[in-house]
């Protein structure tokens, strides 16, 4: 900024290419829109010359500016590099584009808007990502995933990175996803996509992570409507700590706060049976896998949907009930411990293992969860049961060591957000 001051636009101007100046090892990005009258002209250009100049052992500063974003970007491979964003990136409502455009990340058939990566790389400043995120509510209409439809920064290939104090707001899809990295820091992040019209927010995940080891997030505040934080295939060390999670779900480690949430702490999983397409947009089943040495731990929860849950069949409406038994994904040594509040039912947590593996080890320690109602002292309609469910099958440790008061079974197909009491 010191050098923006001193320097004369038209003199920045002539001596700049694409609105980056170079300052060494120091690259900071000014908008187009400085030279073209205040009108908004894409900016991704300027942003990948900085990557290209300053993406080793520099800096890259995007300055306290709006800049648009119409076009996909990939600055991976980066190395010892710095990133302040202290302006606003505003991604283009362009659909047609995105949807032909954005960079596949590998993962059920989704992409991003922006590849990024590399090793040893912050990214700081106090700025904030606008994915326009109303234009793609309203466009999927509640749908589930949408080929095409971008993630809005993904970080990918990276060791090392750390990531502070940034806000994403209007999201396009999920708000950010790390894959194939390691050692990934990812605090103080502030994530809201919220509809104005009578669409929702499907599919705003705060976070995803998938094949990537050591992670750590935390202090984030994320209104969405799905994931707060979510832990996909082959993630292993991933530690969250002090997240509040409004409107969407849950899915989350230690010192969480859900309110009016889809879910608090869940595991869900495919049936052991490949379906070509779901609900959710794609398809699945059919792997296997083991999910283990899994802690919940301090979750306060405030009129949510299902506290807790496990489901080995989550996406198996096309294909029928009768396969909710067969998933070849193992779940043991899971703890959901300090959990207190209000669920929205009279349900506060359905846990139902998979028939031809039950699951070993599962525990509840000082779960104290009752309904909305119970804590007015009203009743409980649309149903005879007046005290607060807890849904178990196939739990080894089950009558044991488990601590789940189990007091109801649970359906094999239980959905991921009940609309009504357990009858």
């Amino acid at each position: 900024m010191l050098l923006q001051s001193l320097i004369p636009y038209a003199t920045l101007a002539a001596c700049v290419s694409g609105y980056v100046v170079n300052n060494g090892t120091d690259c900071y990005l000014y908008p187009e829109s400085l030279t073209h009258f205040g009108q908004p002209v894409d900016d991704t250009p300027s942003v990948v010359q900085a990557f290209e100049l300053c993406g080793t052992n520099g800096t890259v500063i995007f300055t306290n500016h709006t800049f648009h974003m119409d076009q996909v970007m990939n600055t991976t491979n980066l190395a010892n590099c710095d990133v302040e964003i202290i302006g606003e990136l505003l991604w283009s409502t362009n659909i047609p584009y995105w949807l032909s455009h954005s960079i596949n990340v590998g993962l059920q058939n989704q992409s991003t808007a922006w590849l990024f990566g590399g090793t040893n790389v912050t990214m700081t400043g106090g700025g904030s990502f606008n994915g326009n995120g109303q234009t793609w509510y309203t466009q999927n209409r509640n749908n589930g995933n949408e080929p095409g439809r971008p993630i809005s920064i993904t970080f990918f290939n990276s060791t090392n990175l750390f990531v502070d104090n940034i806000s994403i707001i209007q999201p396009q899809f999920w708000a950010t996803f790390v894959t194939y990295s390691t050692n990934v820091t990812m605090t103080n992040i502030y994530v809201n996509a919220t509809s104005n019209d009578e669409w929702g927010t499907v599919n705003t995940d705060g976070s995803d992570t998938w094949n990537s080891h050591d992670i750590y997030m935390a202090n984030w505040t994320v209104q969405n409507g799905d994931d707060c934080i979510a832990a996909k295939g082959n993630t292993t060390k991933l530690h969250v700590k002090n997240a509040t999670c409004y409107g969407g779900g849950g899915h989350d480690d230690w010192d969480v706060r859900t309110i009016g949430s889809m879910d608090g702490g869940y595991i869900k999983t495919w049936q052991g049976v490949h379906q070509g397409a779901s609900g959710n947009g794609d398809g699945g089943g059919g792997g296997s896998g083991i999910i283990r040495n899994i802690t919940f731990r301090n979750f306060e929860v405030t009129n949510v949907n299902l506290p807790i849950q496990i489901s080995q069949c989550i996406y198996s409406e096309t294909i029928g009930a009768d396969t909710c038994e067969t998933s070849k994904m193992n779940i043991s040594d899971v703890t959901f411990e300090n959990f207190t509040g209000t669920s929205r039912y009279n349900v506060a947590a359905s846990l139902h293992c998979a028939g031809v593996h039950h699951c070993r080890d599962i525990y509840f320690q000082n779960v104290n969860i009752k309904s909305v109602n119970e804590t007015l002292g009203l009743p409980l309609f649309n149903t005879t049961l007046q005290k607060e469910e807890f849904q178990c099958a196939n739990i080894v440790n089950q009558n044991t060591t488990s601590g789940v008061p189990c007091n109801h079974w649970a359906p094999d197909n239980y959905g991921q957000s009940p609309s009504m009491n357990v009858q």
